[in-house]
């Protein structure tokens, strides 16, 4: 688990692109973000280079492994490469929304992230709450201590990321210090109080909510869940999503009406299920990719 690695910097619009570009064009290649200069190169500040090699492997944008040397290297995802080929600066919801999936549910790199969204037991907490609920969960869970100003600064990077500096300021495409995912408002913040917001289905897009249902299922190897199951275990909807039960149903007639989504909704016994057809996730992303720059 690891905690605090974003050097206080929060994910900007065009971040991500640019960290593809220097792993693909850059002198150094896959091994970009360990070049003692390369700061220079992709135009950002050290620490800012830091935060982007963070963000860039907790949104599942590169990946990192070892080479037969044995040092870091850093490699482009599936998801990574259908992003800069479609969306590169991250216009369309299915990407946004994607991204804060990949982000909410790595509990690896971007713990934090991972607790509010899938174990964090409430709608809406003062901070200070909040900070004490993480603590308990930290203490359970982490091989290692982790400081109280470490889960300060990664609750202000999760308030800067979603929110912005103004909850109600439209969002500029253009604005290159803008959050992607601040386009998706899920939550509200107050002075002293923090709460998820469920958000407009449309600014998550169907497309998103089934590739969420296919990535599932095919890493728990189930090929049918129940509303129960979407609504509260981790990793679905009503989770990763902040939605209610209202807004799950009305996204599962969505998915039953529309012949791109082979499902079935049933109802047995007052119990709703969604029978999955088993499809490899990222055919079926990058076909609703091509679907929306076709439009």
């Amino acid at each position: 688990m690891r905690f605090g690695q974003h050097q206080s910097f929060y994910l900007r619009v065009n971040w991500l692109s640019k960290a593809i570009r220097m792993i693909t064009e850059d002198e150094q290649g896959n091994r970009f973000f360990y070049d003692e200069f390369g700061f220079e190169r992709i135009g950002l500040g050290r620490n800012m280079v830091k935060s982007l090699k963070f963000w860039a492997l907790a949104t599942n944008i590169l990946s990192e492994s070892r080479d037969a040397d044995q040092k870091a290297i850093h490699e482009i995802t599936t998801f990574g490469e259908l992003v800069y080929q479609y969306d590169r600066f991250v216009r369309l919801p299915l990407t946004t929304s994607l991204l804060h999936f990949f982000l909410a549910s790595n509990k690896d790199q971007a713990s934090f992230w991972y607790w509010f969204f899938n174990e964090f037991p409430h709608r809406s907490a003062t901070y200070e709450e909040l900070i004490e609920i993480l603590q308990t969960w930290v203490q359970q869970h982490s091989k290692k201590p982790v400081s109280e100003n470490t889960l300060k600064r990664d609750l202000e990077c999760l308030r800067q990321l979603y929110m912005g500096n103004d909850e109600y300021q439209a969002i500029d495409p253009e604005d290159i210090l803008a959050s992607p995912l601040s386009k998706l408002r899920l939550l509200h913040t107050s002075k002293d109080l923090i709460a998820k917001r469920s958000p407009l289905i449309e600014n998550i897009g169907v497309d998103a909510f089934y590739f969420v249902l296919l990535i599932y299922c095919e890493s728990h190897k189930v090929q049918s869940l129940t509303l129960e199951e979407i609504q509260y275990k981790p990793l679905l909807w009503g989770k990763i999503f902040n939605l209610t039960s209202n807004q799950i149903l009305d996204v599962l007639e969505k998915l039953h009406s529309s012949p791109l989504y082979p499902v079935t909704f049933i109802k047995t016994n007052q119990i709703f299920s969604l029978n999955i057809e088993v499809e490899a996730p990222y055919s079926f992303l990058e076909k609703a990719y091509r679907r929306k720059v076709a439009l």
